[in-house]
């Protein structure tokens, strides 16, 4: 339990960043289906970060401090290239998870984020192959 713990716990902190990062990288551009697609996977991080932090409530009877992290990138282009390789490791995070779950109130968090996660690797793949 305590290494899934800490898993969650890490999950929650980058949640956060992901929401964070992908408002400043919204702000990056004026592309419609740019900004409706990065727009989506903000809204499910935050969506994600509230679960991971509901499940760990439920799991310790308290809520996460996590620590504030700022994803730093120069360019639009580059933003999204790190933003397609931090969705593609997080579906395979918590894949991986959901192996390990404690109970069954961690499958339903873990299976949407670890979807939704594989989902905005697609997204973010056709945003990066337009900008080549």
């Amino acid at each position: 339990m305590n290494e899934f713990l800490r898993d969650i716990q890490k999950a929650i902190s980058d949640e956060w960043t992901a929401y964070h990062f992908y408002k400043e990288l919204q702000s990056r551009t004026n592309n419609p289906l740019f900004v409706e697609f990065i727009s989506s996977a903000r809204q499910d991080e935050k969506k994600h970060y509230d679960l991971f932090q509901y499940l760990h409530y439920l799991l310790t009877g308290e809520y996460y401090e996590h620590k504030k992290e700022k994803v730093e990138f120069t360019t639009f282009k580059e933003g999204i290239l790190r933003a397609l390789k931090d969705e593609l490791d997080c579906a395979s995070y918590y894949r991986d998870l959901l192996m390990d779950i404690p109970n069954q109130q961690a499958y339903k968090p873990l299976f949407i984020a670890m979807t939704d996660e594989t989902a905005h690797s697609t997204r973010f793949q056709t945003i990066y192959q337009s900008l080549r």
